[in-house]
């Protein structure tokens, strides 16, 4: 699948900025035509092999032509997204945020942020599992409160006892976890938080530009991931509950999940893959927030002419202060 300018037959994308379908050839916007193949073996555009198809890949760039294919098998059926959050940063907005976020850290190698190594920087819609949980909790313990106060020549010491009960009803809304093998799992918890204001019912014309996955881990799969967290934040919510007691010793907790529902949504993540001798780095930018994860090498031919350049000034600067003096 193919999305074709209707103007000029060129290979029309979605634009983060615009908000619209845009084709970078004839600059017209909206002029989108699908155009769909069941062959999942050729591109869809110029008919050359894709080779960089895998068995989770739906969407990808054609190496031959540069065209964004969308293989149409792969979002269909069961393996449809119900959600994606469309990308808002776009890749020339991305390329700004990681100058800016390491643009002026002196050691970074100079190839680093050259043009040449960030036109390798592609945008994926990362797969992710978004579970709504139900949680019941429930919760008995012994408390004190002790108050310490002088009454004529004495301190006097009072301790009041209480019995804590609390129920809470916690209804939790697209707990997030990412379904691919490619992306780190730290790595795309660190990504969020995401926006769900803007998630969208899923439209193929959203990952033309883009990469993407379908999930490659199923729902049950990933599910413990996400009660792990619900329970998380829902023994923080009844913490905040439990406040203004000297002590608390707690004599029952239960947290009960029940799950309500699960989506399978495309999330944006901006990729940057570096190479810095003989070792590659990467760098994540969320599409929707441009929150950036990564740390840059450092280039040690850099570091020793900076360290030596210091050393120089330094020494300039002591023998300054020694004339001054009139030590020598």
């Amino acid at each position: 699948m193919i999305f074709k300018c209707k103007n000029c037959g060129g290979n029309a994308v979605y634009h983060p900025d615009k908000k619209k379908m845009w084709c970078p050839h004839c600059d017209s916007l909206d002029s989108e035509e699908r155009l769909d193949s069941e062959n999942m073996a050729n591109c869809t555009n110029c008919g050359a092999p894709l080779e960089a198809v895998t068995e989770f890949t739906s969407a990808l760039k054609c190496s031959h032509c540069g065209a964004y294919i969308i293989l149409k098998d792969r979002v269909e059926g069961e393996k449809r997204p119900n959600l994606i959050l469309p990308f808002e940063i776009s890749k020339e907005k991305a390329v700004d945020i990681l100058k800016q976020e390491f643009g002026r850290r002196i050691l970074t190698p100079d190839s680093f942020l050259s043009y040449s190594t960030l036109e390798c920087l592609e945008g994926s819609y990362v797969p992710f599992w978004l579970y709504d949980y139900r949680a019941r909790v429930s919760y008995e313990g012994k408390a004190t409160k002790v108050r310490v106060f002088r009454s004529g020549d004495y301190e006097v010491t009072e301790t009041s006892h209480y019995q804590v009960s609390r129920k809470l009803n916690i209804d939790f809304e697209k707990i997030p976890v990412d379904a691919s093998k490619r992306m780190a799992d730290d790595i795309m918890d660190l990504m969020e938080p995401y926006e769900y204001k803007a998630l969208q019912n899923f439209e193929e014309k959203y990952m033309s530009g883009f990469q993407g996955e379908v999930v490659n881990f199923s729902e049950a799969e990933e599910e413990e991931r996400a009660k792990v967290r619900a329970t998380k934040d829902s023994e923080s919510l009844l913490n905040e509950t439990i406040v203004g007691y000297t002590t608390c010793v707690p004599l029952h907790k239960e947290i009960n999940l029940t799950k309500t529902k699960a989506h399978f949504a495309l999330m944006p993540v901006w990729v940057y893959r570096y190479q810095f001798r003989g070792k590659e780095y990467l760098y994540h930018v969320n599409g929707q927030t441009g929150k950036v994860i990564g740390k840059t090498p450092t280039d040690k031919r850099k570091a020793w002419i900076y360290s030596g350049t210091v050393a120089v000034m330094a020494g300039m600067i002591w023998q300054s202060i020694c004339w001054i003096l009139g030590v020598f």
